[in-house]
């Protein structure tokens, strides 16, 4: 096997045409621009970064199905190469005066990258969003301004520290968890374990987003978590025993699987959701548990993702209207995606 390069030989009738009969793939990790996936080749071999719309696309670089792209050969014979085109036809965008195509991709200044799928406009963050913990090599860290850069730049020159920018002030009326010391890195240094609470389900119904900030991993970094959360399916929700302020938790009535960005879960699962308050207040979950759970997706890409599952509920004197995304036309998620900008 030639240096820096992993092989792997094809199993009998795996082979397809313009797929080689031995894989070759890179070592090192495939690193793809911000809002672009990284999806397995046609051939099943190696990672690459998908192809976007309008683009060329073939077996070695395929569309990015995560934005509901696929290669449209044309009335070609040869499936060599293609041009990727919406897999349906979806709704357009209106975004800052312009209109976006389903599918196509766009810059929000320089802080964002954009994609319309199917009327809903998803953006990832092209910035750093958080100061990185202390250490060693940089023992105050800051976010700062530097003159002709449009993100905020790394500054670990000593001086006053920032505190971390965003994540304790988005959880408005949550005290900010008190620290408690970790285990050793390997540096030497003494982890400090910082944990918010999950915020709230992003939507009332259907499938929403949770996020956290935690810094319990290897580096001891604060990072944004993010699972997925269901706190009820849309549609018309069971009324409540008489008696009772909120219908108890109710157990989807088969097993199904879960979906995520055009993939579905490899197993079945029965989540459990909230039902109705007498009093028309919020039905939310009161305690909730975080598994990972596989998807598959086109393509035959597997992914984990974080899911939330209900474990029961409670009534709130508030009204889940406030989210106001059940009245909204139904969008699709982005892999990865982000929906609050930050300047």
């Amino acid at each position: 096997v030639a240096s820096g390069r992993k092989e792997r030989i094809r199993s009998l009738g795996e082979k397809s045409a313009g797929c080689p009969a031995v894989c070759k793939c890179s070592a090192a990790p495939t690193v793809c621009p911000p809002g672009v996936s990284r999806v397995a080749d046609g051939c099943g071999c190696c990672k690459v970064c998908a192809a976007q719309l309008n683009r060329d696309c073939g077996p070695a670089r395929p569309c990015d199905h995560h934005k509901g792209l696929e290669c449209n050969y044309g009335n070609g014979a040869s499936r060599s190469r293609g041009i990727c085109r919406a897999r349906l036809e979806g709704r357009t965008c209106e975004y800052g005066g312009r209109v976006y195509q389903n599918g196509e991709s766009f810059r929000v200044g320089c802080k964002h990258h954009c994609t319309c799928v199917d009327g809903g406009v998803g953006c990832v963050p092209l910035c750093p969003a958080h100061v990185p913990l202390a250490s060693p090599a940089c023992p105050a860290p800051r976010l700062v301004k530097v003159p002709g850069r449009c993100c905020l730049q790394l500054d670990c020159r000593k001086g006053r520290a920032e505190s971390p920018p965003g994540p304790y002030k988005q959880l408005a009326g949550r005290s900010r968890p008190a620290p408690r010391t970790g285990p050793l890195l390997s540096t030497g240094q003494r982890c400090v374990l910082q944990t918010t609470d999950w915020s709230r389900c992003s939507r009332s119904c259907g499938t929403g987003v949770s996020t956290r900030v935690s810094s319990h991993n290897a580096r001891c970094e604060l990072v944004k978590e993010t699972r997925l959360c269901t706190v009820r399916p849309c549609g018309a929700p069971p009324a409540p025993r008489k008696g009772r302020r909120c219908s108890r938790t109710q157990k989807a009535p088969e097993p199904l699987r879960l979906s995520y960005g055009g993939c579905r879960s490899v197993r079945l699962y029965r989540p459990n959701y909230c039902g109705v308050c007498v009093d028309g207040g919020c039905c939310t979950p009161l305690r909730t548990r975080t598994a990972t759970v596989l998807f598959s997706c086109p393509g035959g890409e597997l992914v984990e993702q974080a899911v939330m599952f209900v474990r029961s509920c409670k009534c709130g004197g508030e009204d889940c209207d406030h989210l106001n995304e059940a009245a909204l036309a139904p969008q699709r998620w982005l892999h990865g995606d982000t929906h609050k900008f930050i300047d």
